[in-house]
């Protein structure tokens, strides 16, 4: 389902708005069972790549991926569940320019 979740916030997006995700867990190992599933690599695959969230190694975020989206910020955030603390991540995306609905 995680492609089709990529897919809906292309559809919602409003043009020049920005999608928030707080990333968690991303301490889980992505082969481990769930929920809650590992996360690690897998918004940076769905919305940066343009992919299916489907992975068993996070690989590496490279700057010239051509997906949907481009991350314009991603930082720890100040408060997270106690489980994940320390390891949640923040990321903020916007639709590539090349991908905005008239």
């Amino acid at each position: 389902m995680r492609k089709d979740w990529a897919h809906r916030m292309r559809e919602l997006l409003a043009p020049g708005g920005i999608l928030v995700c707080l990333e968690f867990p991303l301490y889980k190992d992505l082969k481990a069972q769930g929920p809650p599933w590992g996360l690690r690599g897998v918004h940076w695959n769905l919305l940066a790549v343009s992919g299916d969230g489907i992975l068993d190694d996070p690989g590496e975020e490279m700057e010239d991926a051509q997906g949907s989206f481009e991350r314009i910020s991603y930082f720890r955030p100040a408060r997270s569940y106690e489980s994940g603390r320390g390891t949640d991540m923040m990321s903020v995306w916007r639709m590539r320019s090349r991908h905005i609905k008239s």
